[in-house]
């Protein structure tokens, strides 16, 4: 089965703390109609303490125009793209021409040719690497792309894929945007990328083996979540209807996903859950009956890193691997969702 033989994470140079974002942004969201207490409660109640931002706080203010905000995506995407794939190929004892598939996520910027292309370009991949660019599957593209490395690695057994997530949410932000949902964008999210090895090859220490996956597009629900793009850039879409559709939905369709493997949900004993947010990860972990300790990766990964969209999920296994909850021979799942309305579920176990 496919292995996750290496996670890496990079960051930008620049962070900012929950209580900055909410001093430099209280002001412009007052003067656009929004109640200051409200602002401040949105970002006390985000469980976030540090974001990673692709450039300085003070850019966001001066550089407003879709022009300004993509060209700093296109030096930043390459920047921590480029390093999360050098760690994550030093770290599998991967060269760079032995990588037959690079999948590359994001939906924070547009580049044509997307930025796997730099990346083979740098980093010295064979002129016939395959190349997979998902563009707008949102915050469930990270898991999404496991699931076409899965696909790929059974139909070609001794291929290694590299698939990278690389998200600058911050360059969306939109100051004239009044909007609930553009204030809550504003206090959740964070920019970063990582990078996944995954090949059939015998893992070097302990890792990750990916079972199975179940993807679900629910009906009627293309104005859930996602993005408008507009003269002045990506005014993000995120709908009331999110917790509705999580305890309407989740809990049936995990419980048909596991017993399709022969699995139940008690015997999961690691989760990968993505960190949409406080309110999220509290219906997920509410509507699959977890502990608070079954989402302590992915709080934590929230509380240092914000939501960083397809990257998000790589991060909270990293974080879990790091924290040596995942132990060989024992299952866990993966859950991200994203626009469409998706739920991406992934069977996982550990391996050393």
């Amino acid at each position: 089965m496919p292995i996750l033989h290496s996670i890496a994470r990079a960051l930008p140079a620049h962070s900012i703390t929950n209580e900055e974002a909410a001093e430099r942004l209280r002001a412009t969201f007052a003067a656009s109609g929004e109640d200051p207490s409200l602002v401040e409660q949105v970002f006390r109640n985000a469980g976030i303490e540090r974001r990673y931002l692709a450039r300085p706080p003070g850019f966001y203010l001066a550089e407003t125009s879709l022009t300004a905000r993509n060209q700093a995506y296109s030096e930043v995407a390459q920047e921590v793209g480029l390093a999360a794939c050098r760690e994550a190929l030093d770290l599998a004892a991967v060269r760079p021409d032995e990588v037959d598939l690079i999948i590359d996520t994001s939906c924070t910027g547009v580049m044509i040719p997307a930025l796997d292309a730099y990346v083979a370009d740098a980093l010295g991949f064979r002129r016939d690497v395959r190349r997979l660019p998902l563009t707008e599957a949102g915050c469930a593209a990270g898991a999404t792309s496991l699931a076409f490395a899965h696909d790929y690695l059974r139909a070609h057994p001794s291929a290694v894929v590299l698939c990278l997530s690389t998200e600058l949410p911050s360059l969306t932000l939109q100051l004239g945007d009044t909007s609930r949902a553009n204030l809550v964008s504003a206090a959740i999210f964070g920019d970063g990328a990582a990078a996944v090895v995954v090949s059939n090859r015998r893992p070097r220490g302990p890792a990750v083996e990916h079972l199975a996956h179940r993807t679900l597009l629910f009906p009627d629900t293309t104005d859930i979540m996602g993005f408008d793009l507009r003269t002045e850039g990506f005014k993000i879409i995120l709908s009331k209807r999110i917790p509705l559709l999580v305890r309407k939905h989740l809990r049936t369709e995990v419980d048909a996903f596991l017993e399709a493997q022969g699995l139940r949900l008690a015997e999961m004993s690691f989760f990968a859950v993505h960190p949409g947010g406080t309110k999220v990860l509290d219906n997920v972990r509410d509507v699959l009956e977890l502990r608070e300790d079954d989402v302590a990766a992915s709080r934590q990964t929230l509380r240092d890193y914000g939501n960083l969209s397809s990257a998000s999920v790589h991060f909270v296994t990293k974080q879990l691997l790091e924290d040596k909850a995942i132990e060989p021979g024992r299952f866990g799942l993966m859950l991200a969702m994203g626009p469409g309305f998706t739920f991406e579920l992934a069977l996982l176990r550990g391996v050393s």
